[in-house]
């Protein structure tokens, strides 16, 4: 019974063991981080699941409202933005004629903004400027992806893309054209407005 009474007493834990211990949750910790943002990888990511051709919609109404209202259109699941070129000017054909759709009158391009070509920020676009102007560290692109300005070493880098013959606009996702060179200025544009960067 006298036992019974007894209030067992907590030993108080000394400096060695809670160094110890804090030791081992620290690193276990720190594995286990690392260990489950390894098994990320293995599971894909939004976009991941769009491969081969995809029609993103139709060519003339894509164009028409990317013109309409000055901005381009982002598609978030592929990462990339469309965007409106001249293939009348002979320069724009040379260079983005081949791989590039072409409809009536019109030109488009599926920019790859999501990775910046220097260290692989998402590009976004700005209103004001009507350049794609990377936040991480300031490489511009005028609106055919073409580098202006920055630590990049090239344009924005691109899918081949088509006009099929329903008029849809296809993006050729398992083919990613390296961007253009620092020197490919088919589009002489100069920034319309203030920079967002």
């Amino acid at each position: 019974m006298a036992d019974d009474t007894k209030k067992r007493r907590l030993q108080p834990v000394g400096r060695r063991t809670f160094l110890r211990y804090s030791l081992f949750g620290a690193t276990s910790a720190g594995l286990g981080g690392f260990g489950l943002a390894a098994l990320a990888q293995l599971w894909p990511r939004p976009g991941d699941e769009l491969t081969g051709e995809v029609a993103i919609g139709v060519a003339a109404e894509i164009a028409a409202e990317i013109q309409s209202e000055r901005t381009p259109r982002r598609v978030p699941e592929g990462g990339l933005s469309i965007v409106v070129w001249d293939p009348s000017d002979s320069t724009a054909e040379r260079n983005y004629g081949e791989s590039h759709a072409i409809g009536d009158g019109f030109g488009l391009q599926a920019l790859f903004t999501q990775s910046c070509p220097h260290l692989g920020c998402a590009v976004p676009w700005c209103q004001s400027s009507q350049w794609f102007e990377c936040p991480c560290h300031g490489s511009r692109y005028n609106r055919y992806g073409e580098w202006t300005g920055g630590p990049a070493p090239r344009g924005l880098d691109r899918f081949e893309s088509f006009v099929d013959d329903d008029g849809l606009f296809v993006v050729n996702f398992s083919n990613l054209i390296t961007g253009p060179a620092r020197t490919a200025n088919a589009l002489d544009q100069s920034p319309e407005g203030p920079a967002c960067v």
